[in-house]
């Protein structure tokens, strides 16, 4: 008899215990949902008044 649901068990832990990746969006994307203008508000923001 094998220890299969022990090693799933253990397997479900350690997979849910690590943060999950992020999905990879191409900006073209990231566009047309409306994502990309709140990363610049959120990031462009600082960058663009220490340059002028």
């Amino acid at each position: 008899m094998s220890n299969r649901a022990m090693w799933n068990v253990r397997k479900r832990h350690e997979w849910l215990a690590k943060p999950l990746k992020s999905k990879r969006i191409k900006r073209a994307q990231r566009l047309r949902c409306g994502l990309q203008d709140a990363i610049d508000r959120r990031g462009g923001g600082e960058k663009a008044q220490q340059e002028s």
